[in-house]
């Protein structure tokens, strides 16, 4: 079993600090890198800029944000 740690894209630092648009691009463009790893869970932090990333890898993957 492999732990893959996956830092949130670029965040706007606000109260409620979430992704910018380039924070989005990030994490859309690191989802099909991780195709060959062969993810089976997601889990992400409730901080509103890391569940925005698991999001894009989520729905790329086709698998749940645990």
């Amino acid at each position: 079993m492999y732990i893959y740690l996956i830092r949130h894209g670029q965040p706007i630092y606000s109260p409620v600090e979430q992704l910018t648009h380039l924070g989005h691009k990030q994490a859309r463009a690191l989802a099909p890198r991780l195709e060959k790893v062969g993810l089976t869970k997601i889990y992400s932090s409730p901080m509103r800029r890391a569940r925005e990333t698991a999001e894009h890898i989520a729905v790329y993957h086709d698998l749940p944000v645990e």
